[in-house]
């Protein structure tokens, strides 16, 4: 009778936590007390809204003024399987991000290494096969192209890779290099490819000699001066630029930077500039979007993020820049710990774990991302919930 009476009060129990979460949470929100909170049923519930949310927006139609929304974009990646195939551990990589981009503004991304920021561009662009959500580009959602139908997008959506090294094939030349895309997606008349290539290195500052000669040959940011030429060579619309100066000296990064710069106004470019340095994004950037462990946790215009940063994560981000001023004293927050596993990541707030300012609550409950300014998006529990 007593094995009876425990099993009947555990049946009791389960379906009340599981099939109406909001009386849990609102007792817990309101006394504090999380000592009986069910931490796994509040992860399905948050992520059943989240499936829900990310449903209903299906239906809305794109924004005619932005080249690029990204709604709901998820990208997971399969770690442990069943014999029949179902996937039971996925790595988040990139989980249920949402932004819009017009036509010549450069969004910067930024966050430590590990935070979805590249896998993020690189599912943009279809070079992974999205999870989840839409992408729509020039008005189509391109989320489920196939290769054949992401063919004719390839020349208005290029990358530039993070490391110039690696990224030049070493037994082409400079001129076989930049050809080559221009012949393949037929961009001009062959007998005038390379005058149309001769002109594309000169927008990027170099020399006409250079043609012949072998990626080997040049230093580091005159090889990523040819993966910028790579990129252009083809008249992209939207470019993706993966970290394109952090292999690179301070001296040279300026130059970099200032060339994409003068491209952009020359030619009406696109960025999405994907970086971890604060001083380069603000350089180059009119919105800035904060990635933490594959969510979006806080975006806005670059003056709106750099005069008021909301996001604890954020603050900490800043505080880690330096100042040239040696009268100044930073004051540096230091996170304590490493980044947590995207395959494992924390319940509640995914930054409660290295936050200076968590409380309970964010151990239990994931805050909202809620418009707290005009363009200014935030989430965390340091700011009103609407909803609690």
């Amino acid at each position: 009778m007593k094995n009876n009476k425990k099993k009947g009060s555990s049946r009791a129990q389960e379906p009340q936590i599981a099939v109406n979460p909001e009386e849990e949470r609102a007792r817990a929100i309101e006394t504090g007390d999380f000592s009986k909170f069910n931490d796994e049923a509040e992860a399905l519930y948050e992520q059943r809204l989240r499936d829900l949310q990310a449903e209903a927006d299906r239906s809305l139609p794109p924004d005619p003024d932005a080249l690029l929304e990204v709604r709901h974009l998820k990208m997971y990646f399969p770690l442990k399987k069943t014999i029949t195939g179902k996937v039971t551990l996925s790595l988040r990589a990139v989980d249920d991000v949402s932004f819009k981009l017009h036509a010549g503004e450069t969004l910067g991304i930024v966050g430590e290494s590990g935070c979805g920021k590249t896998t993020m561009g690189r599912a943009i662009l279809k070079l992974y096969k999205p999870t989840g959500g839409q992408i729509f580009f020039d008005g189509a959602d391109i989320a489920q192209y196939k290769s054949k139908q992401m063919r004719p997008l390839r020349t208005k959506m290029q990358i530039i890779f993070q490391d110039p090294y690696s990224s030049l094939p070493p037994r082409s030349t400079v001129g076989g290099i930049l050809s080559e895309p221009v012949k393949v997606h037929a961009i001009v008349p062959k007998e005038q490819t390379k005058d149309y290539v001769l002109s594309i290195m000169e927008q990027c500052g170099l020399r006409d000699y250079y043609y012949e000669r072998y990626p080997h040959e040049f230093s580091g940011g005159q090889r990523q001066r040819i993966c910028i030429a790579r990129a252009l060579s083809v008249n992209p619309k939207l470019v993706i630029c993966d970290e394109p100066v952090s292999a690179l000296d301070v001296s040279i990064q300026a130059q970099i930077i200032n060339l994409l710069k003068h491209l952009q106004q020359q030619r009406g470019l696109t960025y999405v500039f994907i970086s971890h340095d604060l001083s380069v994004v603000k350089h180059i950037s009119d919105r800035i979007g904060v990635m933490y462990l594959g969510s979006m946790v806080e975006f806005g215009s670059k003056k709106s993020i750099f005069s008021n940063p909301m996001h604890p994560y954020t603050k900490a981000l800043f505080s880690a820049v330096p100042n040239p001023n040696p009268d100044v004293k930073m004051d540096r927050i230091v996170l304590k710990g490493d980044i947590p596993s995207p395959a494992n990541p924390p319940k509640g707030c995914k930054f409660h774990t290295r936050c200076p300012v968590a409380q309970e609550i964010c151990k239990h409950i994931a805050p909202k991302y809620r418009e707290y300014e005009p363009g200014h998006f935030v989430a965390c529990h340091c700011y009103p919930q609407e909803d609690q």
